[in-house]
């Protein structure tokens, strides 16, 4: 190839751009970063000098884990374009960041003192009469759930302005809660009477209904061994002939703080409302 002023050849390009020969083939393949010129008698590449601030453009959008089709658009795109692609980008991964921390947050503590169910736990049945209570509800991920003990602290602190509260509070998952699924959540503080003020304050009437629990105790109380134990009432439920009519949910034992309960301590019943029989027809 015969020389040009600022042409490189593949191996010197690769060298100052820091990209290897491999990745350079594999950009020119998918059309990211082609060379200047193909000998088409021996097929050497050549590149100029002004394809090196596309290379180490390309070089510090891969240290940052962009994927190679985010990549071509930034490369494509060029100028104030490109800083907003970049930017976007990021700011998509610093929310995944986030909400991974607060994964890792919410399994420490589950890892380090909670251990799954060795066998079948007892499941008992029970009557719970109609409740009024005071509500919260809120989409959240698995690392978002400490938004619970948030939610009952102002809902505690409004029952006194409803008679005080009638029973303990309880947690309903309206839907799946996972790194991916956000619920949503509902907090429950039973309370004596609605609020004066019907629009001062949300709540409802929840229906009586008979459910099906299991006593969970610190030990099985953090995830992920809590979830061995939903998966247990559910097998429950389906085999001794009861018709799940609710969402489950954490019935919490008062003045019990998990944080610093022993691990035999009783902290909540898991629960879900039953019916005693399938319908018939």
């Amino acid at each position: 190839m015969t020389g040009v002023a600022g042409r490189m050849t593949t191996g010197e390009f690769s060298r100052r751009s820091q990209l290897s020969i491999k990745a350079l083939r594999l950009y020119d393949r998918l059309g990211l970063l082609r060379p200047a010129v193909v000998d088409g008698r021996n097929g050497y590449r050549g590149y100029d000098e002004s394809q090196l601030f596309t290379a180490r453009l390309i070089v510090l959008l891969r240290s940052l884990d962009m994927p190679l089709h985010e990549v071509a658009r930034v490369v494509a795109a060029g100028g104030s374009q490109a800083a907003d692609l970049i930017e976007s980008y990021w700011a998509a991964q610093e929310r995944r960041f986030a909400a991974q921390r607060q994964i890792a947050a919410t399994l420490r503590p589950g890892v380090a003192a909670s251990d799954p169910p060795s066998g079948q736990l007892l499941v008992q049945e029970r009557y719970v009469p109609e409740q009024l209570v005071l509500t919260e509800q809120r989409h959240v991920y698995l690392g978002q759930l400490t938004w619970t003990k948030e939610a009952t602290g102002r809902l505690e602190a409004c029952a006194a302005r409803c008679g005080g509260m009638a029973g303990q509070r309880f947690v309903i998952f309206h839907g799946l809660v996972s790194a991916d699924s956000d619920g949503p959540v509902e907090v429950c503080v039973p309370v004596i009477r609605a609020p004066d003020d019907p629009q001062e304050l949300a709540w409802r009437v929840e229906p009586a209904h008979e459910e099906a629990f299991i006593g969970v105790t610190k030990v099985h109380f953090e995830v992920p061994a809590i979830l061995s134990v939903y998966d247990q009432l559910a097998s429950w439920v389906s085999a001794f002939g009861r018709r799940q009519i609710g969402r489950p949910r954490e019935v919490y034992v008062s003045g019990v703080d998990p944080l610093f309960a022993t691990a035999d301590a009783h902290i909540c019943d898991i629960a879900v409302p039953v019916a005693t029989s399938f319908p018939s027809g």
